[in-house]
């Protein structure tokens, strides 16, 4: 056994969560580490690349190609490609400005903490409100269920095991 697993507020976080505390450190340490590989920043540019892709499509592409077919009526046609290309456009720049300014991966994950950590006494705590959700064991088929919702306090120097939480709505059952 380790010298830090005495420590209050430490989880082994390579066993099997049993308690909701440690399902939500567990769920905050996956979250945290999404965000610092820029997962979510990866998701959110590549759908803003399909809207592009298809605003490009039917604007420059789809449009001009029906216009130039002759003797076709094309009042609402072109007019309707010419919006819902506009509109993709739009979706695809709300979504990088989402993605640069939520996703961001230099950003730091949660809120600051005062005060020093408990195990390693630097002021690197941050805390973010954390709700966990996953399947059901054994249970596949009843689809995604929502467990415990808290609030997740993390120390941001490596190699610092601290992890705290606080539950404030517990797992149903």
């Amino acid at each position: 056994m380790c010298q830090w697993c005495a420590l209050p507020g430490w989880v082994q976080t390579w066993v099997m969560p049993v308690t909701d505390e440690e399902l939500l450190i567990d769920t905050a340490i996956s979250q945290r580490k999404s965000h610092r590989r820029g997962a979510d920043l990866l998701v959110t540019v590549t759908v803003a690349a399909v809207f592009a892709a298809v605003g490009w499509f039917l604007v420059f592409w789809l449009r001009p190609l029906i216009t130039s077919i002759p003797l076709l009526p094309l009042g609402t046609v072109t007019t309707t490609l010419f919006i819902v290309g506009v509109i993709a456009f739009a979706i695809a720049v709300l979504l990088m400005v989402g993605a640069l300014s939520f996703a961001n991966p230099l950003a730091r994950w949660g809120d600051a903490v005062p005060g020093p950590c408990p195990v390693c006494g630097k002021r690197a705590l941050r805390q973010e409100k954390v709700e966990y959700t996953g399947w059901e064991e054994g249970h596949p088929e009843a689809g995604i269920t929502k467990g415990p919702r808290g609030t997740v306090t993390l120390c941001q120097t490596p190699d610092c095991p601290y992890a705290a939480a606080t539950v404030t709505t517990p797992r149903a059952g």
